[in-house]
């Protein structure tokens, strides 16, 4: 696993988080996403890279624009977490991404179409059930929070469509998002995606205020 530069924090309004409990958060998701992208890395049997996490609250407006690529043709996996913090994960797996996959996994090539076989929509949704699994574990440790991930959701269909999906979803629990992303990636074997926790970040709040041994001291390694 290897670290790249990321950015930091982008915020539209004040969030209810202190930067220390953001801090908190950011180094916990890096080291979640370490332990994913190591699982995903052993069953492909190639080693991935990871960015450092960027943390950004937005109104949900704004969400289409950041992430970006709407034309693109994408596989859009998404897990409902629930637990002491509520939230979502959408991993964003380029059509390159989902054919070199499947590859190394089945042996097959995947069609040129938005259609995929339910073979290949199986074995896609065993690839996001590995990394949200993972990443919520331990970030579940990290934070001594109890996360539990839902079945995935597929949709293989440009970004845009993709991402108004789950806009309806954030907007029942307000007009604003708490987002923690990281890109991964394997340039040797052209895989690339990019991982987005939602978080409410409320509940959050609420629960790292009834745990504050938990920000002030040295995160474990």
């Amino acid at each position: 696993m290897h670290l790249s530069c990321g950015s930091g924090l982008r915020m539209k309004d004040p969030s209810p988080l202190s930067s220390s409990q953001l801090d908190l958060l950011k180094e916990s998701s890096y080291l979640g996403m370490g332990h994913a992208t190591s699982a995903l890395s052993q069953l492909l049997g190639h080693p991935l890279s990871l960015t450092v996490p960027r943390v950004s609250i937005l109104p949900l407006e704004e969400i289409p624009g950041h992430i970006g690529r709407k034309e693109e043709v994408v596989a859009g996996l998404y897990i409902k977490v629930r637990g002491n913090a509520r939230g979502n994960i959408l991993i964003l797996l380029p059509r390159r991404s989902v054919t070199s996959i499947i590859r190394m996994l089945t042996g097959k090539q995947t069609g040129q179409g938005l259609g995929l076989s339910e073979e290949e929509r199986s074995v896609l949704r065993e690839v996001a059930n590995i990394l949200a699994s993972s990443y919520l574990t331990a970030l579940s440790k990290q934070l001594e929070v109890h996360l539990i991930p839902s079945i995935p959701g597929l949709a293989f269909d440009m970004a845009g469509a993709v991402i108004d999906y789950l806009l309806i979803e954030l907007a029942k629990a307000g007009g604003e998002a708490m987002i923690i992303e990281t890109d991964f990636m394997s340039l040797e074997n052209e895989i690339s995606g990019r991982l987005f926790l939602f978080l409410d970040s409320m509940s959050m709040a609420s629960y790292l205020e009834l745990h504050p041994s938990l920000v002030p001291g040295p995160i474990e390694r």
